[in-house]
């Protein structure tokens, strides 16, 4: 099955698979700030954010020619994004996660907002992503897609090679799982 890409990446996605560098930037344009969004999730550093983000576009170039539209582009990059992640966790010594440096919440509309909502923010964040890494592996996957990557069931479905029931099937109990820890009511939306 092959789902179609956003219509804009479309036409760069074709240019930038005949070799065209411009229309390969223009796509690692529109996806960086995502990207980097979904990064600074998983590892909670902006400066591996970045070069994880980086490492990610660098891949996506050397491997567009395999991009098969069976997904959008977006879910397609998350995929090597978070291959990118987990091999540098494999990398580290110690095993664990850095802390989070720095406000992963500077936006313009956020920057308004007082020290007291940023900092419930925060604590919202750091609460939601220890919760999200503590699901087992198959719901945490499918979590991170739907709504930290903005995937839909179907690429979902693509990017994990599995049916599309067993995504929704996973997706229930992951929200359930978080549910049971008043996260997901408040924290994210209805599916």
């Amino acid at each position: 099955m092959v789902i179609p890409s956003t219509a804009p990446d479309n036409e760069f996605i074709r240019r930038a698979q005949a070799g065209d560098g411009r229309a390969f930037q223009r796509l690692a344009e529109l996806h960086t700030e995502s990207l980097y969004r979904s990064a600074l999730g998983m590892c909670r550093d902006r400066h591996k954010a970045e070069d994880i983000v980086q490492e990610t576009l660098i891949e996506a170039w050397r491997s567009l020619g395999r991009f098969d539209s069976r997904c959008r582009f977006s879910t397609w990059l998350y995929g090597i994004l978070r291959h990118r992640f987990l091999k540098t966790c494999r990398h580290r010594s110690d095993g664990q996660l850095a802390s989070l440096n720095g406000d992963p919440f500077e936006t313009l509309t956020q920057k308004s907002l007082g020290p007291e909502s940023l900092f419930q923010m925060s604590e919202d964040a750091e609460r939601v992503h220890r919760a999200v890494a503590g699901l087992p592996d198959k719901h945490r996957q499918v979590i991170e897609l739907r709504f930290f990557a903005d995937a839909s069931l179907d690429d979902i479905a693509a990017v994990l090679d599995v049916p599309l029931g067993t995504v929704k099937s996973r997706l229930h109990h992951g929200l359930e799982k978080l549910r049971q820890l008043n996260l997901a009511v408040n924290l994210f939306p209805s599916v």
